[in-house]
């Protein structure tokens, strides 16, 4: 093969049909610009009709129009190929006037219109004004409608129709790689019909545009034959209304297929054989059609005046045709009804198993068809790099074997949405802003960008441009992609609902896994201790945001304690065996804790109104007043340490902190609940405030004085 001195191989390039596709549009664009010889003119007139026909047989033997997805595409380039050529012919045609001796031209100009004398030239402009109102109120108008709706209904049943892939999968029909397969095949799909809906305007426009150039050719050629050139007015009719006639027939012909193709294509139905088998198969399931049909054509074969030979030859094809359709089906029918003897004998089946639809994945990501990119294993997948980073993080910082997160598309959302979902209940939800970042920050240098909050920590962000990035992270701002935005954001869910992911299976597995390395304390435990019990422990401590890695803290504290203690009582002594591990969570980096004390007479409150179930855990009974006074007092200190740039810590008393905690979490999710007895020895208390009721009173009573004043 010949090379070139670079070593590449120049053969090869000119047989890729990629090149070869790329030289054919260059050439279509020049042919509008540069003239041509006829023998080239005939040519690429001869390639513009094989290639409708190459199409239009390619439509009829495709079993689903989604194996000829790249359809709307070719449909452009054909369209503006025979335009190119049309033109092209039209400026030799009034360049060469006479002496033009393009044989398609002239060949459907006299030949398929059988003469050449004025009565041919009617006949041609006749059969040429048919096949194109055939071709643009008949074929072409109804393509573009059906397009229409075939795009509509295949984009409203795509929900329908993925719903179907997940039930399948969850119940066993088909494996995950099958499914991935049925969604991508639904995917390319539905962007066929969307294609389609508009590239059927191509061959609405092909048809019109053909109509206008006809009408131009004779108008022009009657002007440079009779005025530019001095020809006689019989010369230039006889000579521009054929080649007119003949270059309109060779355009509209290749069109005219090109458009039953397209008109084929969008009422496939998804069908899985080619358009004549599959016309045969629904035809010759009714063979009493054939007898019916061979009557009627009999009749009309014994009247005078009809061609009694072949329609009595056509109505004997009918009979034979639907004798031999009977014969089969009656063979058919015999077959089917012996199975059906042979299975009555069988033992009667049972009710269906329906167990397999009620099944739930316990985490699972659902996201807009926007967001596959990002799962797309071809283009990086950077989701799934980052959800497998969480699965580690939580691991390290909580303690917790995070079961895997099945990752679905969901019709239902948004095209740019997602939603984590626990045990199949929504639990967050989010938009991105595809091709764009995140720059989450405020206070610094303005940048241009759409307002947004950031999903995990709802801190104000904005939405910039690739481009921008550089100096959105100069002034300051922090920037992510939507890879991180997500990953993110279901690492702060999973954190905050960790405590119901943790459920029987998932604590026999830390313990398992745990008794591997300490079998003697994992017996011990687990001979004073229930399953049950220990998951209701490591949940308590889930909730609260405290890590249960530490297990050998968690259950050498258990094991000293007498089984019979309540759950609450075990919870806060294992809250105080992991004193450091809480306490360092909240520390400065030069070991300070800043911490909120809570007034004796709040603390006292709490306890005069509090009870406790069966399993020791708190039940407050107060007033609704007295505790609104509560959380007020609590959520203006707690936001003043915010704003200061502190974790909000309250201690309090261990007899209350179960309770004072129940009423911290519904005002902020992240503020910490300490005992006394949780305090390090060794850290250094800042004493950021005090919570109290009566001073919340007293200002109020300044304020009302103020304004009676």
């Amino acid at each position: 093969m010949p090379e070139n001195k670079s070593g590449v191989n120049i053969s090869k390039i000119f047989t890729e049909p990629t090149m070869i596709f790329a030289v054919f549009i260059l050439v279509t664009v020049l042919m509008l610009i540069i003239p041509m010889p006829t023998f080239m003119l005939d040519l690429l007139m001869s390639l513009s009709l094989l290639s409708s026909i190459l199409i239009v047989l390619t439509v009829a033997y495709v079993k689903s129009a989604v194996e000829f997805s790249i359809f709307p595409s070719l449909l452009l380039v054909t369209t503006i190929f025979r335009l190119g050529v049309n033109v092209s012919s039209t400026k030799l045609i009034l360049s060469q006037g006479v002496n033009f001796d393009g044989k398609m031209i002239r060949a459907f100009g006299t030949f398929v219109v059988g003469t050449n004398d004025a009565s041919g030239m009617v006949i041609g402009a006749v059969i040429f004004v048919v096949i194109t109102l055939v071709q643009f109120i008949v074929i072409t108008k109804g393509s573009t409608r059906v397009s229409e709706v075939a795009a509509r209904f295949a984009l409203d049943s795509m929900p329908n129709k993925y719903m179907a892939i997940d039930m399948d999968v969850q119940n066993g029909v088909i494996k995950e790689e099958e499914a991935l397969k049925k969604r991508e095949a639904l995917s390319i799909e539905a962007q066929f019909y969307g294609n389609m809906d508009g590239a059927s305007k191509f061959v609405q426009g092909d048809v019109i545009v053909g109509i206008i150039i006809t009408i131009v050719n004779i108008v022009g050629g009657f002007t440079v034959g009779m005025l530019v050139r001095g020809e006689d007015f019989n010369v230039a009719l006889q000579n521009y209304i054929p080649l007119t006639i003949g270059d309109g027939l060779v355009s509209q012909i290749p069109s005219l297929l090109i458009s039953t193709a397209t008109g084929l294509i969008v009422t496939r139905s998804q069908a899985k054989d080619s358009l004549g088998t599959a016309v045969w198969k629904q035809i010759a399931n009714q063979y009493r059609i054939f007898f019916i049909s061979g009557g009627a054509l009999l009749v009309l074969g014994i009247l005078p005046g009809f061609p009694h030979i072949i329609l009595l030859l056509l109505s004997i094809a009918m009979f034979g045709s639907g004798y031999a359709l009977y014969s089969a089906d009656k063979k058919r029918t015999e077959k089917e009804t012996d199975k059906v003897g042979g299975t009555q004998k069988e033992e009667q089946k049972g009710p269906e198993n329906v167990t397999s639809l009620i099944k739930t994945d316990l985490l699972s990501l659902y996201i807009g068809y926007e967001l596959i990119p990002l799962v797309d294993k071809s283009k990086g997948a950077e989701l799934l790099n980052s959800i497998t980073g969480i699965r580690r993080n939580l691991a390290l910082d909580m303690g917790m074997i995070v079961p895997p997160i099945r990752i679905q598309d969901n019709m239902r959302l948004l095209p740019n949405e997602y939603g984590f979902y626990i045990r199949g209940q929504q639990i967050g939800k989010h938009s991105i802003k595809i091709g764009y970042l995140l720059a989450m920050g405020e206070g610094y240098e303005a940048v241009d960008g759409e307002a947004t909050s950031e999903p995990a920590f709802g801190l104000p962000a904005k939405w910039i441009k690739e481009s921008d990035r550089e100096k959105a992270e100069s002034l300051g701002y922090t920037v992510v992609d939507p890879p991180t935005i997500i990953s993110t954001h279901i690492q702060e869910l999973i954190k905050t609902h960790c405590h119901e992911i943790l459920g029987r299976e998932e604590t026999k597995q830390i313990i398992d896994a745990f008794k591997s390395d300490f079998p003697t304390l994992t017996e011990d435990v687990l001979k004073d201790y229930k399953m049950s019990s220990i998951q209701k422990i490591l949940q308590n401590l889930l909730r609260e945001g405290v890590s249960i890695r530490d297990l050998i803290t968690i259950l050498e504290t258990l094991s000293e304690h007498n089984p019979q203690t309540q759950i609450f009582e075990l919870i806060e002594y294992v809250r105080q065996a992991l004193k450091r591990v809480i306490c360092n969570k909240y520390l400065t980096e030069d070991r300070k804790l800043n911490i909120l004390r809570v007034h004796p007479k709040i603390e006292q409150e709490i306890y005069k109104n509090m009870e406790l179930d069966k399993e020791g855990f708190p039940i407050l009974r107060l007033r609704p007043d007295v505790l609104h006074l509560i959380q007020n007092a609590i959520k203006d200190k707690v936001t003043e340490m915010f704003e200061k740039g502190f974790q909000p810590v309250i201690v309090t008393q261990p007899q209350i902190r179960k309770a004072l905690w129940e009423i911290c979490s519904h005002i902020h999710k992240n503020i910490a609940v300490l005992s006394t007895k949780e305090l390090l020895p060794d850290v250094d208390l800042i004493l950021f405030g005090q919570i109290a009721v009566e001073d919340k009173e007293k200002e109020k009573e300044k304020e009302k004085e103020k304004v009676e004043a």
